[in-house]
């Protein structure tokens, strides 16, 4: 079955009213995504997908869970329903190729604690550096399977450095650590972290996603968090978000 791709966003805001997460703002304050439905003119089932994301929302549809846009290229993807009538559809369909996750989203507080951000990012550890991501650093993310989250929703390093900032770490010259902009828009940015297993617990993250709220602010642009895992909810408070609520979501593969 093909579904109608959505042209005026207007005709389906209703159906996503009780969505806390600040991922989806993209789509509405941004020109990234796209949204897709069972019926252009009158749509009852809606999907938005942004990255990795699929919202989704109104009537719950099984063909539109079948259903992959041909510009969607992972072999995985995160599943946001909007109601238990959502979730169940999904475990039934899915069954042994799903997890089922709890994420958190956050407000970000209108002041963050400046001194306390740099007293983080002092604590770099010596034998490591902090540097913005830069066309070679991009390229480089691109070919690091743990890493590429950090670049690959734009679409070259000029549309990088035109609209999102990220800030990586290196330990002999090798990136091991990383606090990027998975989606930018609208003077806004959401924040993707991501560290090598091997120097994980070392505070890198931290200091990385420190540095790159630092220079949001700098910059005027607003960093945004919402968090996949219970280590991501522990770091997003450290660095002052305010919790929200969490909320259920799917990690399905073999799409």
């Amino acid at each position: 079955m093909y579904f109608d791709k959505i042209i005026n966003k207007k005709d389906i805001e209703s159906l996503f009213q009780s969505t806390t997460q600040t991922i989806i703002q993209a789509y509405w304050e941004g020109n990234i995504g796209f949204a897709y439905a069972d019926d252009l003119l009158r749509p009852t089932s809606v999907a938005i997908n942004l990255g990795c994301f699929f919202f989704l929302a109104g009537q719950p549809n099984q063909e539109m869970l079948h259903y992959i846009p041909k510009v969607y290229s992972d072999d995985y993807a995160i599943l946001i329903p909007i109601d238990k009538t959502w979730q169940n559809l999904i475990e039934n369909i899915y069954r042994n190729n799903y997890e089922k996750i709890t994420r958190y989203s956050f407000y970000t507080p209108t002041e963050f604690d400046i001194q306390r951000l740099q007293l983080i990012i002092s604590k770099l550890p010596k034998n490591y550096q902090l540097k913005a991501i830069d066309e070679n650093y991009y390229q480089q993310i691109l070919n690091l399977e743990w890493a590429k989250d950090l670049c690959k929703n734009f679409n070259s390093y000029l549309d990088f450095e035109k609209s999102g900032l990220g800030f990586i770490i290196l330990k002999d010259n090798v990136i091991v650590s990383g606090a990027s902009s998975y989606l930018a828009y609208n003077n806004s940015i959401d924040i993707e972290v991501d560290t090598i297993v091997e120097e994980r617990r070392k505070g890198l993250a931290l200091i990385s996603s420190a540095k790159l709220i630092l220079a949001c602010l700098d910059r005027q642009i607003t960093p945004n968090w919402d968090a996949h895992n219970k280590p991501s909810l522990k770091l997003a408070t450290e660095l002052g978000y305010i919790l929200n609520q969490p909320y259920n979501a799917y990690v399905v593969w073999n799409l």
